[in-house]
């Protein structure tokens, strides 16, 4: 991996954008599937979206798992 980037910086920046993006189009499928959530700020400790309304755990969990069985 290091050989694809010039600088460590560069991986850091590629990572960081591939991050971004996976929360971005994750976030985009639960608002699909109706589930009201936002990004996080500041380097949140508890994670990167905030689900509002605990009811819709389950099928969070259930759309995470759809997604992993997606990408096997």
């Amino acid at each position: 991996m290091s050989d694809n980037f010039p600088t460590d910086e560069d991986r850091m920046i590629y990572r960081l954008h591939v991050h971004k993006n996976m929360i971005t189009w994750v976030i985009k499928r639960l608002a699909d599937a109706g589930i009201q959530v936002k990004r996080t700020t500041g380097n949140d400790p508890r994670g990167d979206i905030v689900l509002f309304d605990p009811m819709d755990i389950p099928r969070v969990q259930q759309i995470i798992r759809d997604i992993q069985e997606e990408n096997r």
